[in-house]
């Protein structure tokens, strides 16, 4: 099995039982979406195994985070997190005295924590204290009311507690933000949309083929993502490439555009060195949090809501590609029915 890595950058905590988990997920995902039919997706194992020492080429795809499907005010965009951001992105803005004093922005899945809960509470309690420094969760705030833990199998403890997100005040944004939990912004979603979008299509151009597959569900034409990530995987295909997502699978956040300026004066918001602390990228790329001190404008504006700085903020989605020529006879285009799969 490949030895998928932590996508937090956190080595599991150390926790061998959680990386075995985790792995063991990934590794179903991958299997699973690789065996679509005719589809330049392909195993990961595959893009190791090049001739010669090839390398794959890496792709990077990116969008921006805003909602642009969202018919809602910024306000209401903030409010209603699991309804409105769609883009492998959310965020939860905080106040005080009616003023936004913190954004926190996340593209984790919630797979990375469900392997915790699959181990154990404690296990778990570490992790929600990894990303939320202070956190102290009870097991009804992450399991719910009248659950056990102790008396569960690994498999019930990790469905409660992605079943429970939304109830989570560590997650739902009373307490915290930990993982994306808007209907659509799953990690099955993202594999499947590269799978599919992955298939052969001889009308159209790649930049259309997000339209062209809307009815399998697999693609949202209006999203900023699903286009992007689509056409990658079309243009993939049509050069008779394999692809696969790049370790760590998932989203990362990419950087912070506009004009940023503190007290009137330019600061390089993506250079931590130049920034003072205001803008913090961490955990691989998978958490950002923007501090909004006085004085901190956007554009010449002042920040008052979090999907204002989700307009300025681009995430990205890495692929790898190679040849199908060159890939193992077992992971090229055609054979998906009849692969065993990495050997």
């Amino acid at each position: 099995m490949f030895p998928y890595t932590d996508p937090v950058g956190r080595n599991f905590l150390s926790d061998m039982a959680v990386a075995s988990e985790f792995q063991q997920q990934l590794q179903s995902i991958y299997d699973s979406f690789a065996r679509r039919i005719n589809s330049g997706f392909t195993w990961i194992e595959a893009l190791q195994q090049l001739p010669g020492g090839q390398l794959p080429q890496a792709v990077m795809v990116e969008w921006a985070a805003f909602p642009i499907t969202a018919q809602a005010t910024d306000v209401e965009i903030d409010h209603d997190r699991f309804q409105h951001q769609d883009e492998y992105v959310e965020w939860r803005a905080e106040r005080q005295q009616n003023r936004l004093t913190q954004v926190t922005f996340t593209t984790e899945f919630p797979e990375y924590f469900e392997a915790f809960a699959a181990v154990g509470f404690e296990a778990l309690v570490r992790a929600v204290q990894d990303a939320i420094p202070g956190a102290n969760p009870t097991v009804e705030e992450v399991f719910g009311t009248g659950f056990n833990p102790e008396a569960t199998s690994s498999i019930a403890r990790s469905r409660t507690f992605r079943d429970h997100l939304r109830s989570n005040p560590w997650n739902n944004g009373q307490k915290g933000i930990l993982c994306l939990t808007q209907q659509f912004n799953t990690l099955g979603a993202l594999f499947n949309l590269l799978a599919e979008c992955g298939v052969l299509k001889t009308q159209g151009t790649p930049e259309n083929t997000c339209a062209l597959v809307a009815s399998t569900g697999a693609c949202g034409p209006g999203r900023s993502s699903d286009p992007a990530v689509c056409a990658e995987a079309q243009r993939a295909v049509r050069g008779n490439l394999g692809f696969t997502l790049r370790d760590p699978a998932g989203i990362r956040i990419a950087t912070l555009e506009g004009v940023w300026r503190l007290n009137n004066t330019d600061i390089n918001i993506n250079d931590p060195a130049a920034n003072p602390g205001i803008w913090t990228v961490s955990r691989n790329g998978r958490r950002g949090v923007l501090s909004v001190s006085n004085g901190l404008t956007l554009d010449g504006n002042s920040l008052v809501t979090g999907a204002q700085i989700a307009r300025k903020l681009k995430v990205a989605a890495d692929v790898l590609a190679a040849p199908n020529a060159t890939l193992p006879a077992w992971a090229r285009i055609g054979v998906e029915s009849s692969s065993r799969g990495p050997v």
